[in-house]
């Protein structure tokens, strides 16, 4: 985001429980410092032009 330090973890949809273990693993790496376990490449916000 244009915000420093603001990390969204949204659109889940209907798979919000299902998806919620990783995206917590997610944000909790990127927050640490680490590079995420999960590969997110596909999920940036600037896939959407």
């Amino acid at each position: 985001t244009p915000v420093a330090g603001l990390l969204l973890a949204t659109g889940h949809g209907t798979l919000g429980w299902t998806m919620a273990a990783g995206t917590g693993r997610v944000i909790a790496d990127i927050v640490s410092g680490k590079a995420p376990d999960i590969d997110i490449t596909g999920l940036n916000m600037a896939r959407y032009g």
